[in-house]
């Protein structure tokens, strides 16, 4: 078994899907916001790459989420903000989610043996469940604005050193390595790191700090969201 990391949206290789569980990584923010919809009484998210997409699939047991480069969809109910969403208190709704980054990363890897989503908020339970199926591991990095993102390659990060205290027996690439090394040394100062990395400071300018905050805590839910019929549903783990 093989771990393997992937940095960005664009950097994806039909040969780290095929055959593999691909769990997408979008720390700031649609991972966090997907774990968080499920966690709070969603029953699905719906992930659509664009604007009109979304608009097309509206229903009165919807609710729109999204951004642009951070910034709402002025026709949205929200943004893509995972502390918007718990507070919705929307259960038994669908969330339809557009994102600059997130839903396109969840796109690409459609064709994955299991898709997952994973962050910080779900990090122990989303491994752990990747590894009971006994394939190799791609953890896919969305970036942002085509760049590598180190939130996300933090939990990345996470995810490997939580693999290896469950299992043993597999291979870690490079660059999952240096994240394993990376998360080590910064795993107690979460919050301080995310504030200063290039999407922390652009959510401090759109006043997202507390999300900042909220995306930073390590397993809150002990769920995993996973991708069926382009829809995403929670699976529970003990």
């Amino acid at each position: 078994m093989r771990i393997e990391v992937v940095p960005t949206v664009e950097e994806i290789r039909f040969d780290q899907i095929s055959n593999r569980v691909v769990i997408v990584i979008d720390v700031l923010r649609a991972s966090s916001t997907i774990v968080t919809a499920l966690g709070n009484g969603f029953l699905s998210v719906i992930p659509v790459e664009t604007i009109g997409q979304a608009n097309s699939l509206r229903t009165p047991d919807c609710v729109l989420a999204g951004e642009r480069h951070c910034r709402k969809i002025p026709e949205f109910d929200c943004n893509n903000s995972p502390t918007e969403i718990a507070a919705k208190n929307k259960s038994g709704s669908h969330l339809i989610l557009t994102t600059t980054n997130g839903t396109r990363a969840i796109q690409k890897a459609e064709r994955a043996s299991t898709l997952l989503i994973g962050c910080f908020l779900n990090a122990t339970a989303c491994i752990k469940h990747a590894l009971s199926h006994h394939l190799d591991i791609t953890l896919y990095c969305a970036g942002t604005r085509s760049e590598f993102a180190l939130e996300d390659g933090l939990a990345a990060g996470m995810m490997i050193v939580q693999a290896q205290n469950l299992k043993t027996h597999f291979q870690v690439c490079d660059l999952g390595e240096a994240l394993k090394a990376s998360y080590l040394h910064l795993r107690d100062k979460l919050v301080e790191q995310l504030l200063q990395t290039t999407t922390g400071k652009r959510l401090v300018q759109h006043h997202f700090a507390k999300d900042l905050h909220y995306c930073a805590q390590i397993d809150h839910y002990q769920l995993v969201p996973f991708v069926k019929e382009k829809r995403i549903l929670p699976q529970l783990v003990s």
